[in-house]
């Protein structure tokens, strides 16, 4: 069996280059009759015939079949689901291996040792003096996510925060007499989520595909721009904040100067 630094360097090497069906399948590590059939069953582009019994392969090749080793050696999907996600996908084969590379290693070291044990429901409000309805409907809009553990329902560190920081704002004034419930807070998920989808498609757009030959940490530098984003986005919210007061307070003070006439 060969190193995986070894099987690496040939597949680049043979990616630089046209390729015959046996170069391709010695670098793709997948048996020739394997790669026909995915071929026909549209997973992998066709060849480029130059004549009737010649057919070359390159790059876009050799990295579908690896994106389908993938899918199927770590997600233990079915050729037939594979199929759907890459018709079904925006994203180019590339950026779809990238992701799937890094699935499973974001934030790894923060889940495999949490600084705070998983609690229950009624343990995670005696906690943090939030009330059962409250921490429900926290999660009912997926702003906690707790994962269900035999008969049990456990809330993790970040669900932990989370209802930490909804019962701070409650004791900042945000009451709910006020009329500030738990949905306040779906137009932050929401944005968040049009963020994170810009970021990933800003990301995957400049490193997928060269995240071997760059020998990228790729789970690494996301972690390390999550905090340092968090820290920006901070200021800039702050920033925005104040200039949309005073926005609309010159607004209202012309408003007031046009009434009040010469």
């Amino acid at each position: 069996m060969r190193s995986r630094t070894t099987e690496g360097s040939m597949g680049e090497r043979a990616a630089q280059k046209k390729m015959r069906m046996k170069e391709l399948s010695r670098a793709a590590g997948v048996p020739k009759g394997t790669i026909l059939y995915y071929i026909k069953e549209g997973l992998v582009p066709r060849p480029v015939k130059t004549h009737a019994n010649m057919a070359y392969y390159g790059e876009a090749h050799l990295r579908a079949i690896r994106l389908v080793k993938e899918l199927q050696g770590k997600r233990f999907l079915p050729l037939s689901v594979i199929k759907q996600i890459l018709k079904g996908s925006d994203l180019s084969v590339d950026e779809l291996r990238t992701l799937v590379e890094m699935d499973g290693k974001l934030f790894r070291n923060l889940k495999g040792n949490p600084a705070v044990k998983p609690v229950t429901i009624s343990k995670l409000a005696d906690r943090t003096g939030a009330s059962l309805q409250e921490i429900r409907d926290l999660e009912r809009l997926r702003i906690v996510c707790p994962v269900q553990k035999g008969t049990r329902k456990l809330y993790d560190e970040d669900d932990i925060r989370m209802v930490e920081c909804w019962v701070k704002l409650r004791k900042a004034g945000f009451a709910k007499e006020l009329g500030f419930d738990a949905d306040i807070l779906t137009i932050h998920r929401d944005l968040l989520r049009i963020l994170v989808e810009e970021e990933a498609k800003t990301l995957l757009s400049r490193v997928a595909g060269r995240v071997e030959s760059l020998n990228l940490d790729l789970a690494k530098m996301v972690e390390d721009a999550t905090g340092i984003l968090n820290t920006m986005m901070g200021i800039i919210h702050k920033r925005l904040i104040v200039e949309t007061v005073r926005k609309y307070t010159e607004a209202f003070r012309q408003q007031i100067q046009a009434k009040q006439g010469p």
